[in-house]
């Protein structure tokens, strides 16, 4: 199933149609609204039963909601005398109330990832490619009574089993379910599957043992049931940085991940070091290991690259099996040879089954990223492979990225979705900016003093 999110006048965006690939790049201007859009992306797949987009689910007066639901009320309730039977609904019901839904809320929704009334969208909605079945099946297990849909992996059982008394709670439950699934898809998880890295992560990493959980939300995170004086008095922070903040805090050395392979090869190509836990005992220190070093060093006595790379490092080591991570200018604070490697890191994290959303102004990691994709093309030769010392977790398939270019035009901005062209993608506000550079180079070389007389 591919949909996209059509979004119209957020901030400086006055239109965007965004279909998620396993890579996705925003590229473009400063100050076109890649970081909102981004933000806005990290909240629609982080997005719980409990978000905001849900607000007062059960009350919402929407007609094909109760549809659904008296429909579904009777399943739910044959399901305890008939555990083995199914049904089957439009999958286009399911998308008009999401975007009935959104509509409601999406003003609330967008004031929670940003903590603030003041940022505002005209339309948030999702459209779905084609019309299809949806089916629900029941039976009946050890544990009690099963909902399973056919088109997802993905069950809930309900081990009290269903009764007079709570049909109404198993029927949203599965109402709301569905209308996860039809807005973010197979990013469907957990929140803490999907995780937001901002720009400013050396700041906060460095900071993380001052601004403590308890401090943020009493002096950063702003709810709807604080007054109008206590929001002026304080500058909160947005709700991803707070989420990612959380996420270094949650980090454990008893969580095993499968990425072992990436942070061995980051740290060997990238940070030339170990970064890991450590200081006293119980203590969460991040420190740095210096290769060929038996000492490990506090994090900021380190260089840039290493504290900019740290919060992933860490997340690839400690955190959860991962979903989705929307990375925020990637290639901050590393020399051109190291954001090639950057761009090796993107697909390979792709590989391993994350999809990943970025904003970049790197020209180096796009021609990186078409590079591989021509490589893919051409069946990965063995000889150039070897040659260039990659393997075929290091190229990608063309279908697999997407690429939007944001372009300001003053009072808004513009965003449009770059086709490959014989192979590539072509962006034009990077070419530019380098065909300036090269005017103004030859124009300072081929100066003759003489020229001003």
């Amino acid at each position: 199933m591919q949909r996209r999110f059509i979004i119209e006048k957020f901030g400086k965006i006055e239109r965007a149609e965004i279909q998620v690939s396993p890579l996705t790049l925003f590229v473009g201007d400063n100050n076109s609204g890649k970081s909102y859009l981004l933000s806005l992306l990290w909240a629609i797949y982080s997005a719980e039963d409990t978000s905001a987009i849900f607000h007062n689910f059960t009350q919402l007066q929407i007609k094909k909601k109760q549809e659904v639901y008296d429909q579904l009320c009777k399943f739910v309730l044959e399901a305890d005398k008939n555990p083995e039977q199914e049904i089957e609904l439009s999958s286009q019901i399911f998308v008009d109330i999401l975007n009935e839904i959104l509509e409601e809320n999406k003003d609330r929704f967008v004031a929670s990832i940003f903590n603030s009334d003041q940022v505002i969208i005209k339309k948030l909605a999702v459209e779905v490619d084609q019309e299809f079945s949806v089916k629900i099946v029941s039976q009946r297990e050890e544990r009690g009574i099963k909902f399973y849909f056919v088109q997802k992996d993905f069950a809930i059982t309900f081990s009290d089993g269903v009764r007079k008394d709570n049909y109404q709670l198993v029927t949203n439950v599965l109402i709301l379910n569905l209308l996860l699934w039809f807005l973010k898809g197979e990013n469907e998880a957990y929140s803490f599957n999907t995780v937001y890295l901002p720009a400013a992560r050396t700041g906060f990493v460095l900071a993380k043992n001052v601004i403590n959980r308890v401090g943020r939300q009493i002096a950063y995170d702003v709810s709807e049931y604080y007054d109008k004086d206590r929001r002026l008095q304080i500058q909160p922070f947005t709700k991803p940085v707070i989420r990612f903040l959380d996420m270094l805090e949650e980090l454990s050395v008893e969580n095993k991940t499968q990425y072992a392979e990436i942070v061995n090869w980051m740290e060997h190509s990238m940070t030339h070091g170990k970064v890991q836990f450590g200081g006293e005992a119980g203590a969460k220190e991040i420190r740095y290991v210096p290769e060929g070093s038996p000492d490990s060093l506090p994090l900021r006595t380190s260089s840039a690259v290493v504290t900019e790379l740290t919060p992933l490092l860490m997340l690839l080591k400690y955190g959860y099996k991962l979903k989705t991570i929307c990375y925020e200018e990637p290639e901050m604070c590393l020399h051109p040879r190291l954001q090639q490697e950057m761009g090796k890191l993107l697909i390979r994290l792709v590989q391993s089954g994350v999809t990943m959303i970025t904003t970049t102004h790197s020209d180096i990691i796009i021609q990186h990223i078409n590079n591989m994709c021509q490589l893919k093309e051409m069946g990965t030769p063995k000889g150039l492979m070897d040659r260039l010392e990659l393997s075929n977790k290091d190229v990608i398939d063309l279908q697999d990225v997407a690429v939007y270019q944001f372009t300001d035009q003053g009072a808004h901005s513009v965003i449009e979705r770059v086709m490959p062209e014989n192979g590539q993608f072509q962006i034009h506000t990077f070419s530019n900016a380098l065909l300036e550079i090269l005017q103004q180079t030859s124009e300072v070389q081929d100066y003759e003093p003489e020229q001003e007389g």
